[in-house]
């Protein structure tokens, strides 16, 4: 049986051999901006990343609340400048109205429409079921204005309705088709 330490180097060295190895989705997929600079698609985005892990609640005041880490505000930044960088149209940018989630918003495309809708599927039982046929809509309906719809929330949203687990920061564009959608890429905030 191999060592302890060995299994953790084994680990380490298969850890860093797959972030090397990891897809660039927009960098290597031009037919994927073109689709995005031409609007009609939906971007998910899991809330960036935060300064600690777990369930909050939305009546607790936003200091209690899981902020955006220093880390999380500037991948939000990078998932900005890239959207005006390739010239892909921005129409409605909803969020749920947890904090993490307006304040990406905000940084990253300068505007958000909080949707109570939105709220985490963790944060409260209440609505569940209305907030899953919400999210459900948003991802199968076309926008209508040319642009592409934002989205930012949290995953356990995207993974009840979608199938899509996101790591803080990630993103996943879809296509909407009117009675359903199709997932097309999960880009990190990097791969922008």
């Amino acid at each position: 049986m191999p060592s302890k330490s060995l299994i953790s180097r084994r680990h380490l060295l298969f850890g860093a051999f797959t972030i090397f190895t990891l897809p660039t989705y927009l960098r290597a997929a031009p037919q994927t901006l073109s689709a995005l600079q031409s609007g009609g698609h939906v971007i998910y985005f899991r809330h960036g990343a935060t300064t600690w892990s777990g369930v909050d609640n939305i009546n607790w005041p936003r200091a209690r609340q899981r902020l955006l880490s220093g880390a999380g505000i500037e991948q939000s930044r990078m998932i900005g400048d890239a959207f005006k960088r390739h010239a892909i149209p921005v129409g409605a940018v909803l969020a749920s109205p947890f904090a993490r989630c307006r304040d990406m918003a905000e940084i990253a495309f300068g505007r958000v429409e909080e949707r109570m809708e939105l709220l985490g599927l963790l944060s409260d039982e209440q609505g569940r079921a209305a907030r899953i046929a919400y999210l459900r809509d948003r991802l199968r309906l076309p926008p209508q204005d040319g642009a592409n719809r934002i989205i930012i929330s949290h995953t356990s949203n995207i993974a009840t309705v979608a199938n899509v687990r996101l790591a803080e920061g990630e993103g996943v564009i879809i296509r909407p088709n009117g009675s359903g959608f199709t997932v097309l890429e999960t880009p990190m905030p990097q791969d922008w």
